[in-house]
């Protein structure tokens, strides 16, 4: 595989249109001369990852191509939440923006500065680390995955081929460009095929209608929290739309449906973080998957997908096993059947979140819906669930339910919601859905700081605007005790070992300091068996320490 920075930046004359919309058009030769000026901001490469956070698409690419020609490997953040990158920030020689952080470089300024003759363009060797991304947090704490050139180029060299993407094509995005989705089909698509891009990111209905009608994009990447909407529109507000495409989550039939309708060009992508690309399907045209080319999906043990691809991390064993259940067909396509922890053991039945989501959305009104598995004292977890949609009835919707499920796996609650609460990649975020609900919840980003054997290591910013400070105590706010056990110490137990179960029981539980806001914590977790022991530390100060007994092999 042979790649370059001038590839990179592309092949095509330097008047060529790369970016469209507000603040303004920008050319091929723009983006090599503001790169060069963001490359000549940095300090030397000396180790380290430049962190790079622009809600412009445009800023985005000078910041990301800017970093690879000064020599460096680039992190883009799960989210854009002021404690997570003043985290990152204080990590990174440098912190490259467009108005969102504090301090770093604003490139909304660099981008203007001319730059003093051409840059040469940077070899991109395939084994070259060239960026981290992070998984979104929708399933547990974010967890870094280092990605190759061979990598990321090399998936978006493939989805261009297999879609057809060229220089007549016009991306519009409604996903922020420093997630693996959006980076790959915003940013570096568009740059490898010589097609343009739309600088902002629209999220629903009619913003999404009026950026087409401005750009005439060509090609559509969204997510299905905001598909939902787009469904609503008609053909003629998506006309110059020949390509869609919709991942993160599988899309409900009635939308699929109605997109292969709208756009006969409509396809989900099956992927992750972790692994990249693995299947694509037409929208609409049933449930099987088709791997990408050169990736194999196997079936192992209960269904799990093994998976063997181009776009795994050097070093990973081939094939590798995947957090996912599937079906594999005799000609390689596979019916993807969800995660592995989407099912969960309630009083000793086995029921899969997705499937109740799905039997909620089937109910007339019903728009959108979230389920939740919660801990439980009787049944060692039960269902929440959460719904959006006009004139509900929450107890209509759980007898609804009863036609499928049997009375102890119904949600105990059923809540009506104005909209479900997202992350800005369109997932769902569970812990903001577990406090709109009832207990709990919030984002408390952590940053993994390597193993030792059964030992884990996080690093755990507390922002000083997180909610449970509010009324606890107004003169010296504290951080609860239950909020140091749920939502830091459980969810990364969760997140680190998945194939434990539910809490059973909390032994030598000590609560010794004061955690207040704005403080930076260490979190070690110990595994022996199905216990975990933890210790939350500031500084050599341990703050709380004790033992949490799980269930052992509780969602197998």
């Amino acid at each position: 595989m042979s790649l370059s920075g001038k590839l990179l930046i592309g092949d095509g004359p330097a008047g060529a249109v790369i970016a469209v919309g507000a603040p303004g058009s920008r050319t091929l030769g723009d983006l090599q001369r503001d790169a060069a000026s963001v490359a000549r901001a940095l300090p030397a490469a000396g180790g380290g990852e430049v962190l790079l956070f622009c809600e412009d698409r445009y800023l985005f690419c000078a910041g990301l191509l800017g970093a690879w020609m000064a020599g460096f490997p680039v992190a883009l953040p799960p989210n854009g939440l002021a404690a997570t990158l003043r985290l990152f920030a204080a990590k990174s020689p440098a912190f490259l923006h467009d108005g969102k952080g504090s301090g770093g470089l604003d490139l909304r300024t660099l981008a203007d500065s001319p730059a003093a003759g051409e840059h040469a363009a940077v070899p991109i060797e395939p084994e070259r680390h060239l960026v981290t991304v992070y998984t979104s947090g929708s399933t547990g704490a974010a967890q870094p995955c280092r990605k190759t050139g061979a990598q990321i180029l090399g998936e978006a060299s493939l989805q261009i081929r297999a879609f057809g993407i060229g220089k007549t094509d016009r991306v519009l995005a409604t996903v922020p460009a420093h997630h693996i989705y959006g980076l790959l089909f915003s940013v570096l698509v568009p740059l490898l095929s010589g097609a343009a891009f739309v600088r902002t990111t629209p999220l629903l209905g009619e913003a999404v209608a009026e950026a087409l009608r401005l750009s005439g994009a060509t090609v559509l990447v969204s997510v299905p929290a905001h598909l939902r909407t787009l469904a609503l529109l008609d053909k003629e507000e998506l006309r110059s739309v020949r390509l869609l495409f919709s991942s993160g989550a599988p899309l409900d039939a009635a939308t699929a449906a109605r997109l292969a309708l709208l756009v006969e060009g409509s396809f989900e992508i099956l992927g992750s973080s972790e692994t990249g690309g693995i299947a694509t399907r037409r929208a609409g045209r049933g449930a099987s998957w088709t791997p990408l080319p050169g990736v194999r999906a196997l079936e192992g043990e209960g269904g799990q997908l093994l998976l063997d691809s181009p776009f795994l991390a050097p070093g990973l064993p081939r094939p590798h096993p995947c957090a996912d259940r599937i079906a594999r067909a005799a000609d390689g396509s596979f019916v993807h059947l969800g995660r592995l922890d989407d099912v969960v053991k309630i009083a000793g039945k086995r029921v899969a979140l997705s499937e109740v989501e799905a039997r909620l959305r089937e109910v007339p009104g019903v728009a959108d819906a979230a389920v939740l598995a919660v801990p439980s004292q009787r049944y060692g977890s039960e269902l929440r669930a959460a719904v959006t949609g006009k004139g509900l009835d929450p107890a209509a919707l759980r007898q609804a339910l009863l036609q499928h499920f049997d009375a102890t796996v119904v949600p105990r609650q059923v809540h009506v919601l104005a909209q479900l609460p997202l992350l800005e990649n369109g997932k769902l975020s569970p812990a903001r859905l577990l406090q709109l609900t009832g207990g709990g919840g919030g984002e408390i980003p952590a940053l993994p700081l390597g193993a030792s054997g059964e030992t884990q290591r996080f690093e755990v910013p507390i922002g000083a605007d997180l909610p449970w400070f509010r009324g606890h105590f107004d003169d010296f706010p504290l951080l609860p005790g239950v909020v140091q056990l749920e939502l830091i110490v459980a969810a990364q137990i969760r997140r680190s070992w998945p194939e434990l179960g539910a809490v059973r029981r909390l032994t030598r539980i000590k609560f010794r300091k004061p955690i207040r806001p704005g403080q930076t914590l260490i979190l070690e977790l110990t595994r022996t068996a199905a216990s975990v022991s933890y210790a939350l530390l500031r500084d050599a100060e341990v703050c709380s320490s004790g033992t949490l007994e799980l269930e052992a092999g509780g969602r197998a």
